[in-house]
């Protein structure tokens, strides 16, 4: 897999207007390395990230972030494939990834930590079908995740052996990027049915699909927060890729980061008041914690 193809699977570059803005509040930088990073998850009541990294020439790796002590460790043993979008069962029992190098450009591996035993579901279709951003459900029995393959780009679910497969979505455009609500019963995700690629919401079987919140360019990884009554997301519907907070009602829409660069992957640390985003910075990437109150509270 060349570094073009990593970058492309990586995120989507958005293209738009860069202004500078006065800093409204310090974040807490974490990393210093300045490695391309996407797809973070916290683990372990938030003292660690996992993520993938092109920390390799041609190739992208999961890694694990220890926050007090600032020591990265390659999650799984370093090899000729790439590895893209780990997820934890809530319970940690179950991981799942992308990863490459198999008969299809990514496929799931879904793996029990306990047993060591991996299943695999590769996507239908030709050697370039893919699957991206897999998510358990808060009950740990199915896992939810966007499939690249004929039909377009579509979210879909699979049960915990890669098998029983069921279609989320099925319209035109791309679907992409879900994120299961706390409870359960909701997931927001990305979907370009009507043009831009826009947040739209949908019960967890699929049904009752309708737009969230809406602008000319493009919204693209939601995340819920702990208590699910709020959604970060990238945007770029200010001219350029930054952090948006909104209410599960679709109400009360701010802005978190102002940068001419980008700002994107936002996830909520466990304790529901930090958010962790990656922000490139000079051409690099690294880690940044923001206290979401107190910096919207200076954006006022």
């Amino acid at each position: 897999m060349t570094r073009g193809q990593i970058l492309l699977l990586s995120c989507l570059s958005l293209v738009g207007p860069a202004r500078q803005f006065a800093t409204a509040a310090e974040p807490q930088r974490l990393t210093r390395d300045g490695q391309l990073k996407f797809s973070p998850v916290f683990i372990d009541q938030g003292r660690r990230v996992v993520y993938s990294a092109h920390n390799q020439p041609q190739r992208v790796s999961i890694i694990r972030l220890d926050l007090a002590s600032g020591k990265n460790t390659v999650h799984y043993p370093a090899g000729s494939d790439s590895q893209f979008d780990i997820a934890f069962s809530a319970d940690r029992k179950i991981e799942c990834f992308a990863r490459s190098g198999g008969i299809r450009q990514l496929s799931l591996v879904i793996r029990h930590t306990a047993t060591k035993q991996e299943y695999l579901f590769h996507p239908p279709g030709a050697l370039r079908s893919t699957v991206r951003t897999p998510r358990f459900t808060p009950d740990g029995k199915r896992i939810v995740l966007t499939l690249n393959a004929p039909g377009g780009q579509q979210i879909v679910s699979l049960d915990l052996q890669g098998k029983d497969l069921r279609k989320l979505t099925a319209s035109n455009g791309i679907n992409g990027w879900p994120a299961i609500s706390p409870d359960g019963q909701t997931i927001v995700f990305s979907s370009s049915r009507k043009g831009p690629l826009d947040l739209w919401l949908m019960d967890a079987d699929g049904s009752n699909q309708r737009p969230f919140a809406g602008s000319p360019r493009r919204d693209l990884y939601p995340a819920w927060s702990p208590d699910g009554k709020r959604i970060a997301f990238t945007s770029a519907r200010d001219g350029n890729q930054e952090i948006y907070v909104i209410d599960r009602d679709g109400t009360n829409l701010r802005r978190l980061t102002h940068h001419k660069e980008r700002d994107m992957f936002p996830v909520w640390h466990p304790d529901g008041r930090r958010l962790l985003t990656i922000a490139e910075r000079g051409g690099r990437f690294d880690f940044y914690l923001w206290d979401v109150k107190a910096t919207l509270a200076a954006t006022r």
